[in-house]
């Protein structure tokens, strides 16, 4: 129900019930008087003297604030309790009033603060007497007719006397009684003049009772006469019955009084509000003629745009035509060429698997002639031959392997722009589709506004708003199309941005590649100079071009020593930073090699080092250049570098944080360095 909160219907239906419940306490209100209790919504004001129509028009719904309209649905709601509240009050007053015998409802001073539970439950408790009293009223009600069935009232002569003396005034009390006397020459029994009053007198009386009837207010003057008339009949009146019936008949005077007030109160403001409404219709007149003229202008720009959208339509519907055209052309030519391309990998593939079937042969084959080498010592021409052929036929199946690659990424190439056409082709359909649904709304649109425009006659303020309507989901439409459109474009510039960026990558790379083996092929193939001699290479037979190659091969080697000239430096730097903030220590010497020892069993094991991923690759890294320059130094110096070091003996030494600098042991390399 949250998102009711604030929600315009709602709030009407808010404000119609309390315009309900307000009347009808106010009919309460005039039979019953105004009770005085505090107001549940507004505990500083009495409730009956709330003013509910300048609530009613501050808290409104308003679409430029939401937040407001939901303060005010929050306040309708509270307020509508507050009026039921109300009115269950006004119920148990009434109730009151009634079970205490009281045609007029006494003065009533500020009541208590009530809660909700009590008022109902004190309504229902008021309820329950007056029903019981109802109840004890209709069992004496018909022991009363039981018991007295069809009396006459008693004769009121004395004797023999015959007329009747003049009854005293109304001011009598109740218990007293008029005892007349028998005068010469008049008959006995009431006078003409008395007799007529009398029913003049009750003529008015049911006047009186019916006006209240149809007014529908409380009639004292009615239950007196049904009591005179199932008890006496009809019979003259005595003197204290008329007095008993005046003030009746004066209380029901004013009442009608009061009520009349009350409607003359109303009816002013309802004068007023008929003059405003008069007013308004005029103006809703005025309105209504100048919309029809509009209305009228807007229907010929409304045709004109629905003729403008057609043609546009149409032309789009050619363009798009056209374009499907040319994409199937294209798509039939993508799929030649990928057919071609694919019988023209597999036609590489299968050269490449007969080449490497001749090349595991010719391996074989140095295999065992290598053997028959060593064993029979085979002459060095032949080897050098084989040698020469295994290089060719390795030169022949890089080649392969090259066009293999470029083959291969062609032909991902171009299964990515059939995949893009595909992807293509689907988005223009999807537009035709679009475009064909968007054709349809307009024509239902233009079918709706051509039965609104034949029932503009009939409700011209609701074709307005039909019309205001429809403007608004075109200029939405249009609007939606633009931004699609917008995107699209969008997306096609960034897809081809990132095929630029991949081909320069994959051109990038593939460089970097080629430069990648043919270091490798160097460094493999002409290795250090000063090595063993039992590791010693055969070489080419010229010495220059050895002697370039091996140029070659140190320039290379100079760079990756610089390269990890820098990185030691780095490493220095972080150790002078930590020896100046002071985190070094002084450990044995002993224990520190320990802890290498651990560390190096830990990184043969896999386990991952303290110092996080970076550190350990900055420190495996510097480690690594170190071991590598160890291994570089030609064995014969080997010695003379351990012979010039000094012993080492248990002392303290520094104690580097491992974690921070990124130091780790040295890794254990094997023989396989210079393979």
């Amino acid at each position: 129900m949250a998102h009711l909160l604030g929600h315009r219907g709602c709030m009407e239906s808010l404000r119609a019930d309390l315009q309900d419940l307000q009347a009808a306490i106010a009919d309460v209100t005039s039979r019953a008087g105004a009770v005085r209790f505090p107001s549940w919504k507004f505990p500083d004001k009495v409730s009956c003297d709330l003013d509910v129509s300048l609530l009613l028009q501050r808290y409104r719904h308003s679409e430029s604030e939401p937040e407001f309209s939901q303060h005010s649905h929050v306040v309708l709601l509270e307020l509508l309790i507050d009026r039921l509240l109300l009115l269950l009050q006004s119920f148990t007053g009434y109730a009151e009033m009634v079970l205490c015998g009281r045609a007029v409802p006494p003065a009533r001073g500020p009541g208590p603060c009530m809660s909700a539970g009590l008022t109902a439950r004190r309504f229902w408790s008021t309820m329950l007497r007056l029903g019981a009293f109802c109840q004890q009223l209709q069992h004496q009600d018909k022991d009363c007719r039981k018991e007295i069935p069809t009396q006459q009232s008693p004769p009121h002569s004395l004797g023999n006397s015959g007329s009747s003396q003049p009854r005293a005034g109304p001011s009598l009390a109740q218990g007293t009684r008029s005892v007349p006397t028998q005068t010469s020459g008049c008959p006995l029994g009431s006078c003409d003049s008395c007799s007529s009053a009398q029913a003049s007198l009750q003529e008015v009386g049911r006047a009186i009772i019916s006006l209240c009837q149809s007014q529908n207010i409380p009639s004292a003057l009615s239950k007196f006469q049904g009591v005179l008339e199932d008890s006496t009949g009809r019979r003259s009146l005595s003197a204290t019955e008329l007095s008993y019936w005046a003030a009746e008949q004066s209380k029901d005077l004013s009442r009608i009084n009061k009520h009349l007030q009350e409607l003359l109160q109303q009816l002013n403001p309802v004068k007023a509000e008929l003059e405003e409404v008069g007013k308004q219709k005029e103006e809703l007149r005025k309105q209504v003629e100048d919309f029809s003229r509009k209305l009228q202008v807007e229907r010929e720009t409304q045709v004109q745009q629905q003729r403008k959208a057609e043609q546009s339509l149409k032309a789009k519907d050619k363009e798009h035509s056209e374009a499907v055209a040319r994409l199937e052309q294209d798509k039939d030519d993508l799929r030649t060429g990928v057919a071609l391309l694919e019988g023209r990998l597999s036609t590489l593939k299968e050269e490449l698997e007969v080449k490497q079937a001749a090349l595991q042969e010719l391996e074989l084959t140095k295999a065992t002639l290598l053997e028959e080498m060593r064993t029979t010592m085979v002459a060095r021409s032949q080897m050098l031959e084989l040698e020469e052929k295994v290089q060719m036929l390795t030169g022949q199946r890089d080649s392969l392997e090259q066009e293999l690659s470029a083959t291969s990424l062609e032909l991902e190439k171009e299964k990515v722009r059939v995949q893009s056409v595909l992807l293509h082709e689907e988005s223009l359909q999807a537009k035709q589709k679009l475009l064909l649904q968007q054709l349809d709304r307009l024509d239902r649109e233009r079918e709706e506004l051509q039965n609104s425009l034949e029932e503009a006659k009939e409700d011209k303020a609701r074709l307005e708003e039909q019309l205001e309507q429809s403007r608004e989901q075109s200029g939405k439409q249009l609007q939606a199309q633009q931004e699609l459109l917008d995107t699209l474009q969008q997306e096609k510039l960034a897809l081809e941005q990132s095929i630029l960026e991949l081909q320069t990558n994959t051109s990038r790379l593939e460089e970097q590649a080629q430069e990648l083996r043919e270091r490798e092929r160097l460094l493999v193939f002409f290795p250090e100079l000063h090595v063993p001699t039992e590791a010693q290479f055969e070489s080419t037979g010229n010495l220059t071009e050895d002697m370039e190659n091996q140029l070659q091969a140190n320039s290379i080697r100079i760079g990756v020593l610089e390269r990890e000239n820098a990185r030691l430096g780095a490493v220095l730097a972080k150790v002078k930073a930590a020896a100046q903030q002071g985190v070094l220590k002084l450990i044995p010497q002993a224990q520190l090699g320990s802890q290498l020892q651990e560390k190096a069993s830990g990184q043969d094991t896999g386990w991952p080092s303290r110092g996080g991923s970076s550190n350990s690759r900055d420190s495996r890294g510097m480690l690594g250049c170190m071991d590598k320059a160890w291994h570089r130094v030609p064995s014969s110096q080997h010695s003379k570098v351990l012979r010039a070091g000094p012993t080492f003996q248990a002392r303290p030494s520094l104690s580097l944080p491992v974690g921070r600098l990124g130091l780790d042991p040295p890794l254990h390399h094997t023989g396989t360095h210079h393979k």
